[in-house]
């Protein structure tokens, strides 16, 4: 199995405790359990670039220390480039949701859910009979393209 974190996935992870309310906190926690659960069972865990810095630049608006946990992160998943491929798919995915009247997001937005779903069209060509599966906080715009496959986060059990 394979599990790509979306960005409110990734900001869950890296937040630190302080900047959190307690009901926040909790959230930081079982999600923070959950990731090393996925990853003591074997489970390749990986992110786009694009979710980093999504994550990465409000971080360094705020000036948190969620920063240095973000950083820490790359030690345990990986980060998925941008790559050409990436973008085109992700071009693709973008043209088709306005051509069939289901915009994600306003025109003007680069709309990283479109990248995140190029990411994981493409691991699902490259290891077909094994589950992809987007891990979120959100699964609206991300079910269009990878349906069944964009889950909640804490429903993504082994």
């Amino acid at each position: 199995m394979i599990v790509i974190l979306d960005s409110g996935v990734l900001g869950l992870l890296a937040s630190p405790v302080q900047d959190a309310s307690e009901e926040e906190e909790n959230e930081i926690s079982q999600c923070t359990q959950w990731l090393y659960t996925l990853l003591s069972k074997g489970i390749y865990v990986v992110t786009s670039e694009i979710s980093d810095y999504e994550v990465r630049r409000e971080f360094i608006r705020i000036q948190s220390d969620g920063l240095a946990i973000l950083n820490s992160l790359r030690e345990v998943i990986d980060f998925l480039p941008l790559t050409t491929e990436v973008m085109q798919k992700a071009a693709d995915f973008w043209a088709d949701t306005r051509q069939n009247h289901v915009p994600t997001t306003d025109d003007k937005n680069i709309d990283a859910d479109m990248i995140i779903s190029a990411h994981w069209s493409i691991l699902s060509e490259a290891f077909p009979g094994r589950a992809v599966l987007i891990a979120t906080k959100n699964i609206r715009h991300l079910k269009i393209f990878a349906q069944e496959n964009a889950q909640e986060w804490m429903n993504i059990k082994i």
